[in-house]
């Protein structure tokens, strides 16, 4: 266990760091000893009575977060379903590309298939502030078939997660000091022990305001992109050009059935003519004016 002049010693430093974590990094603290547990070499604010600065400039928080007062964070999201005309695919995709690049953003994925008419699905992430715009010229590429936007209000996720990694920080400061000031090998292996504890819950916060940032500050676009189909333009011809179509094919048909049929009575037209002159060959051939035979005893 520890001496009673040890944690004496180290109980004003926990105070401090506890005090020092509800506040933030407010510049209205007073009293707090240079010895606070913020200390820059940990990534923290130092809060110790310096007047802020003019400059809204934002302090390192653990080594790559910022302590600021937060606006509001939302995840932008969006999807498109462009049409675009026959032949046009490989332009229409490469001014996605020049679009995405012109608001800072880039392609993150893409999937392309089909051979006659060719399709694709692009997903493109942009930063935030350029999200409406972006989308404005991604819509005037081609003809918007389906469209849903979203945006998630995350704020409250934000706040929450970077109260609770200044709660942690201010106990990993607190456990270093202890460790520091350990007398002996078991004392210093039950504060390693919670140390590791606190560091793996520091780095899971980290992690899940790095996924908050990134989808915050980089919002995301899907495409779905599609040449139009043939079919479909000819069913948008001209009422009267369809219908002198169809009198057109009407009339092929007639004249097919016709023939047609005519080619099923050529058979019989056949036989009825052979029957006709052999008819009229025998009718020539046979004698005429032969007497009857005279009967006996007349």
């Amino acid at each position: 266990m520890f001496g009673r002049n040890v944690l004496g010693g180290l109980a004003p430093l926990a105070v401090a760091g506890i005090l020092g974590a509800a506040c933030g990094g407010s510049a209205a603290t007073k009293g707090v000893p240079a010895a606070a547990p913020f200390a820059p070499e940990h990534g923290t604010v130092d809060v110790g009575g310096q007047p802020a600065p003019a400059a809204p400039t934002p302090a390192p928080f653990g080594g790559e977060f910022q302590l600021t007062v937060l606006g509001p964070r939302i995840i932008k999201t969006a999807v498109l379903s462009i049409e675009i005309k026959d032949g046009t695919f490989e332009q229409r995709a490469q001014d996605i590309t020049l679009i995405a690049g012109r608001h800072g953003g880039f392609v993150s994925s893409s999937r392309t298939s089909g051979e006659k008419l060719m399709s694709a699905t692009i997903a493109l992430r942009i930063p935030a502030s350029q999200f409406e715009v972006a989308l404005g010229e991604l819509k005037a590429i081609g003809k918007v078939k389906g469209e849903q936007i979203s945006g998630e209000d995350v704020t409250a996720q934000f706040v929450d997660l970077q109260a609770r990694l200044r709660n942690w920080e201010a106990q990993e400061d607190v456990l270093l000091r202890l460790m520091a000031k350990s007398t002996s090998i078991e004392e210093s292996l039950k504060v390693q022990r919670a140390l590791q504890d606190v560091q793996l819950a520091i780095e899971e916060i980290r992690g899940q305001l790095r996924v908050l940032t990134d989808q915050t500050d980089m919002s995301t676009i899907t495409l779905s992109l599609a040449e139009k189909s043939p079919v479909k333009a000819s069913k948008q011809a001209n009422p009267f050009i369809r219908s002198w179509r169809a009198s057109v094919h009407g009339t092929l048909a007639v004249f097919t059935a016709i023939v047609v049929g005519l080619g099923y009575l050529a058979p019989a037209f056949v036989v009825a003519l052979a029957a006709g002159l052999a008819l009229l060959v025998i009718r020539r051939v046979r004698p005429k004016g032969v007497a009857a035979p005279a009967k006996p005893g007349a």
